[in-house]
């Protein structure tokens, strides 16, 4: 049970809870450094700064304070030293690196009397000595070291030995082999640009595709996660690798590389393959986090992380990377500061009450200089229409202003368990669910419907809760902006704006034959569907046919995803086809299985049959043998997957915004076909994708040219994934209610009480003005947002869409501010209304006639604007 001392749990989600409990850190303050309190008074006098080195070592004083008063409040003395301790654990690894690795043995030169073989069995002996566990031989040795170097002139002769055995390690493979895995020699690589993603040509299939290097395929097997993330220590070693250059103003990583440091109307850099070096899109104080990280202070690392990104389990690794790009290491390796950013948050969770650590940092942050605290209830309405990345962040900000939050989403969103929304939750494993069996929510639009399983989905679960359990959120799926519910409506109902945050709408066609030939399909819909029907999982039964060989068209993310996707969807879908064919054969028998199948059916029944014994054995194969089974051969002699791009791989989206993405794809043993231009496809005799007919396009002085030659493929599965464009159906939908600048609502900026300016479309995310309103306003001066993917500066990733939201708000509370004084403040009527209005329910089914269903709906919103020709989803 959730002791808080001197709190209610039920306290923390009220205004008054909350208040006391500033003050109460104010109090605690004031008594440990008066003069620390009186700086973090004007902190918040001052509101929103920008980042300077004073305000830094002021947050960093202060963070330290806000653990301990955490700590205190739910009683994890005991559990938050425990994990100090195990970060600062490694910290003699980190020595070992420094003094021995990266000092004398990188620099070494002298002879080697000793063999590797030698020296190994001598330090063998040395910690044989030493009454150390013997689990851990790189602590072992690195504290061989530190305390050899406490007395340099008495261990001369031992530190010299050391350096010798570190040194064969960094200059012979084979020695290099008895440490693999070992932070301390894991050192940064020389970055080349040209040369980013490991690969090597397959000459012997059509169109001698890249493959993966030869020993760095990884074995997957279904739909697992497919990313356990760095161990602790690895971690650490990235954190010590950080310069730490927020001292100096030189922490690029968060505030952008400029093209002259100093100069900021210069702009920012641009890197060899064109990407403007941003840094991170919410400006998260990096350096300042790793450091408390190093000291081990894990809780003050979050909370300094969340002061810029609240919603911090929705980045991290597998998410974003702008600001590795932007590291101060340009010429090698970048610190991993997603895989740092991810472990700080994961380090906390698995803290006894973990969850509720997290959750609470959402409300009150007193790192923060605004929105420090949630601020009571003041009368104003949103809507916020997706609940995507964007979505759910704006969302969060509005909720810390005092505004009631209606999140509505086109698609269903499962309600989470009453447990979780009115009872603390002590484990973080509670909400924990293996992603092969993981039940859809719905909540989190791109990152649960557009992101695979190399991103630990469980993560939106947590940002769903801590919404979901705020008394001024509600969450309604099944809802669409410009369907259910109209602009006209929302002002109605007594909303005072709508935020349109629902992400890229259709995709980009290709012009091509046959292109809605059987076979073919949107690597989007693809992606969705899987997760939607569940066919990936063994106990469903919704089937996605897909076929071998498969060609995924595109050179972004998506296509990156859906190639990876389609070759573990097909084993598992070859399974349950065998099994299933297996079990109804043995009540019914094969011939009346096959009774009503057509010739082409037939011939796919046995294909598929045939590769499921053939995954069978290798089953056998790999359990016998005490392995991981590896199916890349048996993938790769039914065809394989190939991603097909018209340029190179240097040129693609993917290489160009997340290269790491294309090197884990890559090590499942997917082909890439560069130089390919989709043309047509071919058919077989039952008007089935059989073949895809593509120009070869030619590379000529960085240019991609279109040649004469022409690549036929065999294709049994063809998926599109050649982009996306803003969703702006609203404005299809009832025309000149929004002006349109090419594919995106017109970019405005607010003047005034109602006036509303056109701005240019801003060259990027740090730009200062972003334009985030629509061209929309009435009499009553109510205006309407768009961020993340609809907005043209913001799209594109997960983290953007996020940065999206904290740039908007600001300027949606000064419209808000504007409004007509607020004259009700009756929010338990309010939400009644809508749940009454927005939730759909089924009053009766009658089935009294056999040939038809009849059901009677309740759904008011949703039948007060239906038209024909729509369709109703229930």
């Amino acid at each position: 049970m959730l002791n808080l001392v001197g709190f209610e749990y039920k306290e923390l989600f009220t205004d008054e809870g909350i208040a006391r409990l500033d003050q109460e850190f104010l109090d605690s303050l004031n008594k440990a450094d008066s003069s620390l309190a009186e700086a973090l008074h004007d902190y918040r006098a001052q509101g929103l700064l920008p980042a300077s080195k004073a305000q830094s070592e002021f947050l960093l004083r202060l963070a330290p304070h806000v653990e301990q008063f955490i700590t205190r409040l739910f009683a994890l003395e005991k559990e938050v030293a425990e994990l100090q301790a195990q970060t600062r654990s490694h910290d003699v690894v980190m020595e070992f690196k420094k003094h021995f690795v990266l000092r004398r043995a990188r620099r070494y030169r002298g002879e080697f009397p000793e063999t590797f073989a030698d020296l190994d069995q001598w330090l063998d002996s040395q910690i044989r000595q030493r009454a150390w566990p013997d689990t851990d031989r790189e602590w072992a040795i690195s504290r061989l070291g530190e305390d050899w170097l406490k007395d340099e002139n008495t261990h001369a002769e031992e530190i010299q030995r050391l350096t010798q055995w570190c040194a064969l390690i960094l200059q012979d493979p084979q020695a290099a082999l008895a440490v693999t895995g070992w932070s301390s020699f894991r050192l940064p690589q020389r970055v080349d640009h040209e040369a980013l993603v490991p690969l090597k040509k397959l000459d012997q299939v059509p169109g001698t595709p890249f493959v993966a290097p030869d020993g760095t395929l990884r074995r997957r097997d279904s739909f697992h996660l497919t990313d356990l993330r760095m161990d602790p220590r690895s971690v650490q070693s990235e954190v010590h690798y950080c310069l730490y250059c927020h001292d100096h103003d030189g922490d690029f990583c968060s505030r952008g590389f400029p093209e002259k440091k100093g100069v900021p109307e210069l702009g920012l850099k641009v890197d060899p393959l064109g990407v403007t070096l941003t840094g991170c899109p919410l400006e998260e104080k990096i350096s300042e986090m790793q450091i408390l990280k190093r000291d081990g202070l894990n809780l003050a690392a979050l909370a300094m992380a969340m002061v810029d990104n609240p919603m911090v389990p929705a980045t991290g690794h597998r998410i974003c990377n702008d600001c590795m790009k932007a590291c101060v290491y340009q010429k090698q390796d970048p610190v991993n500061i997603p895989q740092v950013e991810t472990r700080i948050l994961t380090d906390v969770l698995n803290l006894p009450w973990g969850i509720e650590l997290y959750d609470l940092l959402t409300r009150w942050n007193p790192l923060r200089a605004v929105q420090f605290a949630a601020q009571p209830y003041n009368g104003r309405k949103v809507l916020v229409a997706g609940m995507g990345p964007a979505g759910f962040t704006m969302a969060q900000h509005l909720l810390q202003e005092g505004c009631a939050v209606v999140g509505i989403d086109g698609l269903k969103i499962e309600p989470l368990p009453e447990a979780w929304l009115s009872a603390p939750i002590r484990d973080w494993s509670t909400l924990q669910e293996d992603l092969d069996e993981r039940i859809l929510l719905g909540f989190g639009g791109v990152a649960e419907y557009g992101i695979t399983v190399r991103w630990d989905k469980n993560f939106l679960k947590l940002i769903y809760l801590t919404l979901a359990r705020r008394p001024g959120f509600q969450i309604f799926g099944g809802v669409r902006l410009g369907g259910t519910i109209t602009l006209e409506d929302a002002w109605s109902l007594g909303f005072d704006h709508v935020c349109i945050a629902t992400g890229a709408g259709l995709p980009r066609v290709v012009p091509m034959g046959e292109s809605l030939a059987r076979g073919m399909r949107q690597a989007s819909d693809f992606l969705m569907a899987l997760q939607l029907t569940g066919a990936g999982k063994k106990s469903s039964l919704a089937n996605l046919q897909v076929r071998l060989p498969a060609v995924v068209i595109g050179g972004g993310l998506t296509a990156v995803d859906t190639a990876t996707e389609v070759q573990a969807y097909y084993i598992r879908q070859v399974e349950k086809v065998l099994e299933r064919y297996e079990q109804m054969s043995q009540r019914g028998g094969e011939e009346k299985m096959r009774a009503g199948l057509s010739a082409e059916d037939t011939e796919i029944l046995e294909e598929f049959l045939a590769h499921g014994r053939a995954v069978r054995q290798e089953r056998k194969r790999a359990q016998e043998s005490g392995e991981s089974p590896n199916f890349v051969p048996l993938i790769q002699s039914w065809g394989g997957v190939t991603l097909a791009y018209r340029k190179g791989m240097r040129q693609s989206p993917a290489y160009t915004r997340n290269h790491e993405e294309l090197i884990k794809a890559m090590e499942e043993g997917l082909y890439y076909a560069e130089g390919l231009d989709p043309l047509r496809a071919e058919l077989d005799t039952y008007g089935h994708i059989a073949h895809m007919v593509f120009r070869q396009m030619r590379e000529a002085e960085g240019r991609w040219l279109s040649s004469d030659q022409e690549l036929r493929l065999p294709a049994r599965a063809v998926f599109i994934a050649a982009g996306t464009v803003p969703n702006t159906i609203y404005e299809r939908e009832y025309p000149g209610t929004l002006l349109l600048d090419g594919d995106h609502f017109q970019t405005h900026v607010a003047h005034g009480k109602s006036a509303l300016q056109a701005v240019q479309v801003a060259e990027h995310c740090k730009a200062p003005e972003a334009g985030p309103f629509t061209s929309y306003t009435d009499e009553q001066a109510h205006r309407v947002s768009f961020i993340g993917d609809t907005h043209p500066v913001f799209h594109g990733s997960v983290v953007k869409a996020i940065a999206s939201a904290k740039a908007s708000y600001p300027q949606v509370m000064h419209g808000l501010n504007a409004l007509a004084p607020v004259t009700q403040h009756k929010l338990p009527d309010f939400q009644e209304n809508l749940r009454d209005l927005l939730t759909m329910r089924v009053l009766r089914v009658d089935r009294s006639n056999p040939a038809v269903t009849e059901m009677w709906i309740k759904a008011p919103l949703a039948a007060r604007n239906f038209r024909p020709g729509q369709f109703f989803r229930l």
